[in-house]
């Protein structure tokens, strides 16, 4: 795993990570998850890496979560639609002393539309239990508002290809949008995370529009932690 420090806008203090998949190939080097993760699920061993991912983080975590920082786990729809999924994962974080605080969970919009009942059981079991999850890439899939307060979500992040079209004075586009979506995530109690900041234009019209948390190359690229 390579870490994405998510921070505050306003002053850039770190306040968890976002755990990414990368190999780093013998020959060709390091490699993006969109280079192998096609041939992983074709050869049925995407849900193995997946896993040695979700454990390898539970033994950096001792070293992320200092000051109660967090660490988010990107969740396929293979697992969430596994009946066991959650037994194991708390399983998982049972035999490293892992709290509930410090893990949370990132699913996409299309994950929550594969076999929803059983998704939204599995995700209501681990917040019952101190699990949060956060809905990544929002805006980009079928955006369907009901599932927002029909899943057990605590936040959601709001897609990079919203911030990069942000433009200083503008009132439609994509100020329009980002400011549509705070607004609606704060009348239902959601946390919003901006993705993708590069810039520190883009990090003060974001703040302009209400927003406090983000992450991007602005504040750090994913690092290993070794």
């Amino acid at each position: 795993p390579f870490y994405q420090p998510i921070a505050q806008l306003i002053d850039g203090k770190v306040i968890g990570f976002e755990a990414l998949m990368r190999w780093n190939h013998p020959e060709r080097g390091l490699l993006a998850p969109g280079e192998f993760l096609g041939v992983a699920e074709e050869t049925g061993n995407l849900e193995a890496m997946d896993w040695q991912i979700y454990e390898q983080v539970c033994i950096d975590l001792g070293a992320l979560v200092v000051g109660g920082a967090y660490v988010t786990l990107n969740v396929s729809p293979v697992h969430l639609r596994d009946k066991s999924f959650a037994e194991r994962f708390l399983a998982m974080m049972d035999r490293h002393h892992v709290k509930p605080q410090n893990i949370r969970l990132e699913v996409t919009e299309g994950a929550l539309l594969e076999d929803p009942e059983q998704v939204a059981s599995c995700l209501l079991i681990l917040k019952k239990l101190g699990v949060n999850t956060v809905l990544d890439d929002f805006g980009t899939g079928y955006s369907s508002l009901s599932y927002l307060h029909r899943f057990p979500l605590m936040g959601l992040k709001i897609d990079r290809s919203f911030v990069t079209a942000l433009r200083e004075g503008e009132a439609g586009g994509s100020t329009a949008i980002v400011r549509a979506i705070r607004l609606m995530a704060d009348s239902l109690g959601l946390d919003v995370i901006a993705e993708g900041i590069e810039t520190e234009d883009q990090r003060q019209q974001l703040r302009l529009l209400g927003l406090t948390l983000g992450q991007g190359y602005l504040f750090a690229r994913p690092a290993c932690l070794n």
